[in-house]
């Protein structure tokens, strides 16, 4: 992707699942991006519709959108109140208004080359922040996804800590972002 690529973001449809299924199913995702809480890999398509069924109709608080490259589909990213999740937010031990980013490029040209920090950049700035009283941004990747850590720097999200989270079975390494009063 060019460093002059347009990135948008709509909302995640029934439509979009099959193309997030076989993102989720891409080994380059699914070693480090599972679905749900529970971190499940290469999901069968009826529980990539269960589970992203529930936040298309509103019935989760997570917002889910489709990352967009010059009107192409490339990749999922989604956000949520850490508070709304309060077993997560224990496990994590984050302030509950903060708002936690989840995030995959599903298509192989598109990753490397700066796109990622761009896409993050761009929905912390234009999703999250732009929020009420939304002041810090939370992303906690695998601690051994040093490609996903290296672009969340670049973003200006720095590590807080590494937390064993027992619901995932594994640790993360959570990093925050604070709004600058510019922001």
């Amino acid at each position: 992707m060019s460093a002059a690529s347009s990135i948008t973001f709509r909302p995640v449809t029934d439509a979009d699942l099959p193309l997030v299924h076989a993102w989720l199913n891409n080994p380059n995702v699914a070693q480090w991006y599972g679905l749900g809480i529970e971190n499940t890999t290469n999901p069968a398509m009826e529980q990539v519709f269960e589970n992203y069924g529930a936040r298309i109709r509103g019935e989760q608080p997570t917002l889910c959108y489709i990352i967009e490259a010059d009107g192409r589909p490339v990749g999922h990213i989604q956000a949520y109140r850490i508070g709304d999740y309060p077993v997560y937010a224990r496990a994590i031990d984050y302030d509950d208004d903060a708002w936690g980013i989840d995030l995959f490029i599903g298509e192989d040209d598109t990753r490397g080359g700066g796109f990622g920090t761009r896409a993050v950049n761009r929905f912390v700035e234009t999703e999250v922040f732009s929020r009420p009283g939304v002041a810090v941004a939370v992303i906690a990747p695998n601690p051994n996804n040093a490609r996903a850590i290296r672009c969340y720097e670049k973003a200006g999200f720095t590590h807080v800590k590494t937390v064993f989270v027992e619901m995932e079975g594994e640790e993360e390494y959570v990093m925050a972002r604070r709004k600058l009063a510019a922001d």
